[in-house]
């Protein structure tokens, strides 16, 4: 009796593990298990407000790191530094989340968690942490801040070759991502093109993705056609996109117009159809809230001086011009003469293309503009 009341006793006081955030689909047509240990694209389709970024947190979660870049202005991705998500995390296993917090070269920050300037960050960075996240207040500017996401994406998907886990990246917004490429690029074709190859690629490189996105335009449409898994929120009076009105066969367009938050339309890449909810991720931003203040998160200005504007927003072909043109005058000033820019705007260009050169082997930059200087480093004159 004695060793009864002790078993109990012990039963009772063990820790609960939390609970996971539940993800319920019941099928209208076909049937289908979701994999997570496979490298997915997962695509969120609705209006603003309709649950689209709480829907990927619960999709992240099912993975065993999450790369949270891509977010809107709020700096809702910095929900991952919220009381209420470390402890479901420490309640899971048993542990804290290791978080990287990558900022910008001329800003520091006051937090518990790791940062890294984004000048520093490598592959391995992401390896040692949990979670790694960054945010619009993280950057001076928004031309810095996508800069960085380019630098970002072009680390992941050029260096992780191979791979034994998924990893879960977050695009809150797909405009942003398309941007940070158009910035690089200065063509809107290319900085497209650069976004579906990057869904289509980016199972060769373990990364799992997930998408949400409000634009009915063709680019969502190729988009869809790489998405393994596309789900439905509200969609409001625009209603469903032309390939899609199909599914008005399974739900009527009043319900898809006025759909709850945790609500969706699911549609995989198999053709299996269902309706389903989701569990509100406790953790998640809301409308209203001072994100900085509940992750305990303070943000400064760097000490150090500034760059000059024009050296950063600064496109691959426009760097691989000021590379081309050094290499052929020999001369920091002029060849700020020839292109009609400051002379600290070339030694930023540089300093560097020899920066990543040392630190990779090769300048991003100067091999996505295919110039014949991308592994050649350049001995500064004045």
């Amino acid at each position: 009796m004695v060793e009864e009341i002790v078993e109990k006793s012990e039963e009772q006081s063990a820790p609960v593990k939390p609970k996971v955030p539940d993800i319920i689909v019941r099928w209208l047509r076909s049937q289908e298990h979701i994999p997570f240990s496979k490298a997915n694209t997962f695509l969120n389709l609705g209006m603003k407000g309709s649950g689209k970024s709480s829907l990927l947190e619960v999709l992240a979660i099912r993975h065993p790191k999450i790369i949270d870049l891509f977010a809107s202005s709020d700096n809702e991705s910095l929900c991952w530094c919220k009381r209420e998500f470390i402890e479901f995390f420490e309640g899971l296993y048993g542990r804290e989340p290791n978080i990287l917090l990558v900022v910008g070269n001329d800003m520091d920050i006051s937090a518990r968690w790791d940062n890294i300037k984004i000048a520093e960050l490598q592959l391995r960075d992401f390896e040692e942490h949990d979670i790694i996240t960054t945010a619009r207040i993280f950057f001076s500017c928004e031309t810095d801040m996508f800069a960085a996401l380019h630098e970002i994406t072009t680390l992941l998907w050029e260096k992780r070759t191979h791979w034994t886990e998924v990893w879960f990246v977050l695009v809150r917004e797909a405009s942003n991502w398309i941007y940070s490429r158009l910035c690089m690029s200065k063509n809107d074709m290319m900085a497209k093109a650069d976004f579906i190859k990057a869904l289509r690629e980016a199972r060769h490189h373990g990364l799992a993705i997930g998408v949400d996105t409000i634009r009915w335009t063709s680019l969502d449409k190729e988009v869809r056609d790489v998405s393994d898994y596309i789900f439905l929120k509200r969609v409001g009076t625009i209603g469903l996109p032309d390939d899609l009105r199909w599914m008005y066969r399974y739900i009527r367009p009043y319900s898809m117009m006025q759909a709850r938050p945790q609500n969706f339309m699911l549609v995989t890449g198999r053709g299996a159809v269902g309706f389903g909810r989701f569990d509100y991720p406790i953790w998640h931003k809301t409308e209203k809230e001072d994100i900085l203040r509940s992750a305990n998160i303070e943000v400064k200005r760097s000490e150090q001086t500034l760059p000059d504007d024009r050296r950063f927003g600064i496109g691959d072909f426009e760097h691989s011009e000021i590379i081309t043109k050094y290499m052929e005058l020999k001369s920091m000033r002029k060849t700020a003469t020839a292109l009609a820019r400051g002379k600290s705007t070339i030694q930023a260009h540089v300093s560097r293309h020899n920066f990543a050169i040392k630190k990779r082997g090769e300048c991003p930059k100067c091999h996505h503009a295919n110039c014949m200087f991308s592994k050649d480093i350049i001995v500064a004159r004045i």
